[in-house]
Formats: structure tokens, sequence, C-alpha cells
């Protein structure tokens, strides 16, 4: 008899185990679905792409090379299917991406060389790309066209210009760049300007030496309130972000990085930037690079990325997060969100962890939408300002921009 008591509660223990686990099946299946229902209804808007960076490494920007509807095909055809790509218009689709900063990039071997040929090279092949699908795709250079090209099921097409060298120190550049179209600027790469220090100098024990932005640096931090072009201090130093933080009336942004205190990388926001953040009313777009979720060449599983969103909600709140996921511009993501296919279970996860749909809906486009409103409002109360005409002092240029150089 106590035999078969002992195998009945066997019998019941197992049942409620497969109870249990049919429940939580059935959970994350309704949490997918919420994530789904919940893109389909608000823009999801990412804050750092470098697919055009990607076909310029891999096609040299011919369009004959490539056919943007799936680009594992297109480097199949080039016998390159080695070469990891995270970006196309079948992968947009499949993960409810419904709007895209495309990164205008080039690499800190062109500073003070071929810099600004190179990011206007970009910038022309996003504008190919746009007219090529643009079935598709629709650029977008006011917030308040954005969700007009979403009732329109349109792609929300906007560009970021991810080098501050892209300048060459010139605020004239400047403005032109942002007559193309440009809505924000990261001051740095992975290299100094003149006028502003990078996150590299962080990793030095003199780091304090370098200082962060110049007199100079705060005109462009100006000159960018008085066009309404959002400042981004991703790849910048911590005292740049101070520095930029103070100087900025209108709301900065962090395009693609994440939390310094769940992955100490230079490249992450220490917690008294995003404290500065919110007084700022700015957005951190969290970056999905492995390297920047966890540390020590760890690969992140979800609930490492999760924890950088909870922590800066729990620090300053939801009204300060976007996503920055940085495709195409890394090399190696989570498992679980390896490509812009993959938003949907970036959703259900946060779902999972109690977030809701109000505040989904914010860190999708929201949040972002407001920045660039916000800078455009600042912008606007500036129309009786003058372009500043201030020239960088030439000690400041230093051997290596003046040599390039046959002018002030």
């Amino acid at each position: 008899m106590i035999k078969n008591k002992s195998f009945l509660v066997l019998i019941a223990l197992s049942f409620l185990e497969v109870f249990d686990f049919l429940v939580i099946i059935g959970q994350k299946e309704r949490n997918l679905e919420e994530a789904n229902e919940i893109l389909d209804k608000y823009p999801l808007i990412d804050g750092h792409n470098d697919l055009p960076h990607m076909i310029r490494t891999n096609f040299e920007n011919q369009f004959d090379q490539f056919d943007l509807n799936d680009m594992k095909e297109s480097l199949k055809k080039l016998n390159k299917s080695n070469i990891i790509t995270h970006t196309d218009i079948k992968r947009m689709k499949e993960g409810k991406l419904r709007g895209q900063f495309w990164a205008i990039y080039a690499s800190c071997e062109s500073n003070a060389k071929d810099a600004i040929r190179r990011h206007l090279e970009q910038i022309d092949v996003v504008y190919r790309y746009i007219e090529q699908y643009s079935d598709f795709f629709k650029l977008v250079t006011k917030s308040e066209d954005i969700m007009k090209a979403f009732k329109e099921k349109k792609f929300i097409s906007l560009l970021g210009l991810e080098s501050g060298h892209a300048i060459d120190s010139s605020l004239a550049i400047l403005r032109m760049f942002y007559a193309l179209g440009v809505r924000y600027m990261t001051l740095t790469h992975n290299c100094n300007v003149p006028w502003a220090t990078n996150n590299l100098v962080d990793r030095l024990s003199n780091a304090s030496a370098y200082g962060g932005l110049t007199q100079f640096g705060r005109k462009v931090i100006r000159e960018m309130n008085r066009l309404g072009m959002m400042v981004d201090l991703s790849h910048v130093s911590h005292q740049t972000m101070l520095d930029a933080l103070e100087e900025s009336k209108a709301p900065v942004i962090f395009s693609h990085s994440s939390v310094y205190a769940l992955c100490n990388h230079t490249r992450n926001v220490r917690d008294d930037v995003l404290l500065k953040l919110k007084e700022n009313n700015g957005i951190i777009m969290i970056n999905l690079y492995n390297g920047f979720i966890k540390p020590n060449n760890e690969v992140p599983t979800m609930d490492d990325i999760i924890a950088h969103f909870n922590y800066v909600k729990n620090l300053i709140g939801v009204d300060y997060i976007g996503i920055g996921a940085d495709f195409d511009g890394v090399s190696s993501t989570p498992p679980d969100v390896e490509d812009v296919s993959k938003y949907p279970k970036l959703f259900a996860a946060l779902r999972e962890n109690k977030w809701t749909e109000k505040e989904l809906a914010q860190i999708a486009s929201q949040n972002i939408i407001r920045v660039l409103n916000e800078n455009e409002i600042f912008a606007k109360s500036q129309e009786h300002l003058e372009p500043i005409d201030d020239i960088i002092d030439q000690k400041d240029l230093g051997d290596l921009y003046s040599e390039c150089r046959t002018s002030f």
C-alpha cells in the first residue's frame, strides 16, 4: 500500500511539473502575441544601424551587387556567406521594425583626411536605397512626419551622423549635413576630434588630463541646438558627456550605448551621467552588442539584456529609454536577438518582466520622437539668432589637421 501511495505521489508531482511547464510555455506564447500586437500599434524606431557601412565594406557601394530584400543571399552570390549581416527588408518586416536612424559613418582612419567625402558618399547610399526601394522606405526629417509615414505603412528612415570628424571642425559643414537631412551627430567616434575627447581616454590613468569639450566644442553644441540637430553622446569620454549635458539646452541622446554599472565598458553610461540625462530630458538607446551587455567576452542571455532596460527604468524612469541595437556595426550579438528580425522576442521578454503596453510604446518610439520634437521646438525659439561663424583656433587643430588645409 505504501509503495502504491508513493507511486501515486510521484505521478502527481510529475503531472504538476508538466502542467507548470505548459503554463510557462503558454505564457511565453501570450507574451510574444502581445509584443507583436504592440509593435503593430506603435512604430519601433531603432536609434542606430550601420547598414550603409555594411554596404560600403562588402559591396563597395555598388548597387548592382546586392538586393536589399535579402542581404544573406546577396553575400552568398559573391561567395561571402561567412560575412555576418543583420539587416535587410525581409528581416525588418519579420521583426516589425518600422523606423531606423541610419548611421552615416566613416572610420577614424579618415579623420583629418577624406572624412567629409566618405560621409557624403554614405548619405548618397541611404538616399539611393530609399529611392530604389521607394515602395518600402521613406525619408523623414521632422518629428511630425514620423507617424504620418507609419500610417502610410512606410519604413521611417532618418539620418544620424556617427562621427564628429565628419565636419572637419567646421560649423559650416555641420550646417550642410543638417541641410542634407542629418538629425543627430555623434560628437566623436573612437578617436578624438580637436574639440572633444572620446571614450578611449577613460581607459588611461590620467584621463582627467585630456578634458572633454573645448570652447569650440561648446560652440558646436550651441549650433546643433540652434539647428535642431540632436547631440549624440555615444562614443565620447565621460568628461565630454558631462560638458555636453551642461552646455546643451535641448535634450541629448545616447544613440547606441548601455549601462556601465552592469558592464564596465567605457562606451557605456555611468550612473552620474544617467541622472543628469534625466535632468536634461534626454534618452539612452540600449545597445545590443555582446561586449556592451556582458563583460569578459561572455555571451549575454535575454535576462542580461533586460537587466539593462530594468536598471535605467529603476534609476531614472522609462521616459528616458529607447533601443539603439547597433546592428551591422558590431561583430557579435546575443543569440536571442541576433538581428533585426528578433525585436518581438525582446519586447516579449520585457512583457514577461511586467513592462506595460504604455511603457513599451515609449521605448519603441514615443521617447525618441519626443526628444526630436523638443530639439525642433528649441530650434524654433532660436530662429532670431544668426548662424555661428566662429572658426576653430588653428592652435587647437595641431599638425595632424593643419597639414591637409590650404586655408582656415
